[in-house]
């Protein structure tokens, strides 16, 4: 007895084997990079590269008198008020004075839950409670010191962190 529909499941599943094996095999072949680096980490390290310098001359200047850093959070980022020089500008490298005190304030602006921490190379050293109210202001207060390193929020680490650069005055 022939099948009335000549496209049988095994088929398609055979094309569609197929079509994913040329399609792995064009990307192996794509660029003679080494076979474990990918266009995201290139991504990546270009981003990093971006946020590793300060984005103007000026940038050392506008850190010396800030008592108060802020952000606002969203699952896409931090996004920096205060002070001007990190105004509108997502998940920015910020600079502090080690042993000046800082108020970090933060308002959550998507109502998903967010906490602001500060890491050390051994992970956290300070962090807020988790917030989950739209348009809820949290504070943190700390002492700069040089162990700091990043900025996070811990519930969304890969997309909501910054670089922390601690100066001796």
């Amino acid at each position: 007895m022939k099948r009335p529909n000549p496209r049988s499941r095994r088929t398609f599943l055979r094309i569609g084997g197929v079509a994913a094996a040329a399609g792995i095999l064009a990307g192996c072949t794509e660029g003679g990079g080494d076979p474990g680096e990918t266009d995201r980490d290139d991504e990546r390290e270009s981003e990093e590269d971006e946020q590793a310098d300060p984005p103007e001359d000026d940038w050392d200047e506008e850190w010396d008198d800030v008592e108060t850093i802020e952000f606002d959070a969203s699952e896409d980022g931090w996004v920096g008020r205060r002070p001007s020089v990190i105004e509108d500008i997502e998940n920015p490298d910020i600079a502090l004075y080690e042993g000046s005190e800082y108020e970090f304030l933060w308002t959550n602006r998507d109502g998903s839950n967010h906490n602001f921490a500060i890491w050390d190379e051994d992970g956290p050293a300070e962090a807020t409670s988790f917030v989950e109210e739209e348009g809820e202001t949290t504070s943190l207060t700390v002492e700069a010191t040089e162990e700091m390193e990043i900025y996070l929020c811990e519930a969304h680490e890969d997309d909501m962190v910054g670089s922390i650069e601690v100066r001796s005055e």
